[in-house]
């Protein structure tokens, strides 16, 4: 198996995972309010994208390897959005841990 990453590819990859890397070190310190976790979840996925491009060479695989890659990332979207669906549907518990106020019942919603 050769490589066809050339030395020149793997130096600009890596310079722009340092920079991306730099960016999300400098806004770490940034208060961007409810856009700090979009902004740092764009980051890591051009990081991401970078890696599996340029380091694992999905560039220069076959198409069975791309459909394979892209329908890992639909089922883990799938599972996300699932994720995301239980927990915004969920009912606060019956029961109140030791040490916390009693939910206010006036609050919450009746069956």
């Amino acid at each position: 198996m050769s490589s066809f990453a050339l030395p020149k590819t793997v130096v600009r990859t890596g310079l722009a995972l340092f920079v991306l890397w730099a960016a999300s070190f400098g806004l770490s310190y940034v208060h961007l309010g409810s856009a700090s976790l979009l902004v740092a979840l764009a980051i890591a996925a051009v990081k991401a994208a970078l890696v599996v491009m340029f380091f694992m060479e999905l560039l220069h695989e076959s198409l069975s390897m791309k459909l394979t890659l892209a329908a890992a990332g639909g089922l883990l979207a799938i599972l996300i959005g699932l994720m995301i669906a239980d927990a915004a549907t969920r009912e606060p518990p019956p029961l109140v841990p030791p040490g916390y106020p009693a939910p206010d019942v006036a609050k919450i919603p009746s069956r």
